[in-house]
């Protein structure tokens, strides 16, 4: 599906933004993108439920969170949206670890095109949709 999607980008890099979002209106038809400069602005944004996101794109360097308390407190909030992690930190335990904490995806910004960023967003809203329909037919076979 190439169509609409609404897609929060929690990143403070303008030049990362930039090929994120170009990446995005590369691949998406008409894409709805938010960014969040920091991590009050991404809990406010998450919070007021003004917007409900399809899925969120998380850079770990953020000016006041970083890191594992950041995923653990975005994972907290972010409802039922996949989070991709977008970074330059290429540990792979790290990434393993962040993968354990409840991230859909872990992508070296380095290492991003348009068409792994795609495919990485298409495949976890596609988990989901698989995920949220196994959930419903359990509680309909309860």
């Amino acid at each position: 599906n190439k169509g609409t999607h609404c897609i929060l980008v929690i990143e403070d890099n303008p030049g990362d933004f930039a090929l994120v979002e170009e990446f995005l209106f590369e691949q998406i038809e008409a894409p709805v993108i938010i960014q969040c400069l920091t991590y009050k602005e991404a809990e406010a944004t998450l919070k007021s439920k003004n917007v409900i996101f399809d899925i969120i794109l998380l850079d770990l360097s953020l000016p006041d969170k970083t890191g594992i308390p950041l995923i653990q407190d975005i994972m907290a909030i972010g409802f039922t949206a996949p989070v991709i992690v977008l970074t330059g930190y290429a540990d792979l335990c790290f990434g393993v670890k962040s993968l354990s904490l409840g991230v859909s995806d872990y992508l070296l910004k380095d290492e991003l095109t348009a068409l792994s960023l795609y495919r990485s967003i298409i495949y976890n809203l596609e988990r989901k949709r698989i995920l949220l329909a196994f959930e419903a037919s359990e509680l309909r076979a309860k």
